[in-house]
């Protein structure tokens, strides 16, 4: 090998092939960097498990016509519930607009059944739904109605 310096850049010819010490270096850590990354592995982590939601609310059929209309009242203290497949349950109160929310802190495996319960010490009928069963997760917000006879 000779070294060379033209122009301030050091070069070695190699083979009768001039070559920069830049490429040297840059071939170098090229070099090292494939030793160090063929033992590794890349390991999947576990997928992140989703809490699952689920929310309702409930009325009072103040008409009587037995609909969900705009002339339904809220129903508060309402016992919202889901029945897991497992049997677990887990239940919400509706507030004071009739809504109840349940979070529940693991992904759940469907289907579920889904029902609401008059507030305790009432004299309220749950008219309908009695029983849903959600095949899936919707997001969407199920109603039921209540009526006072």
């Amino acid at each position: 090998m000779t070294d060379v310096v033209i122009a301030d850049i050091e070069q070695t010819e190699v083979g009768g092939h001039r070559i920069g010490s830049y490429y040297l270096v840059t071939a170098a850590v090229i070099l090292i960097l494939s030793i160090i990354l063929v033992g590794c592995t890349v390991t999947p982590t576990e997928p992140a498990l989703a809490d699952s939601f689920f929310s309702s609310q409930a009325f009072l059929d103040a008409n009587g016509n037995g609909q969900i209309d705009s002339e339904d009242t809220p129903v508060e203290n309402a016992a919202f519930i889901v029945t897991l497949q497992n049997g677990g349950e887990f239940g919400g109160q509706t507030d004071d607009i009739g809504k109840a929310f349940i979070t529940i802190p693991a992904s759940v495996e469907y289907p579920v059944t889904v029902r609401m319960e008059a507030p305790k010490d009432s004299a309220l009928i749950l008219l309908e739904p009695s029983t849903i069963t959600l095949s899936e997760q919707t997001g969407e917000t199920i109603k039921f109605l209540f009526s006072s006879k």
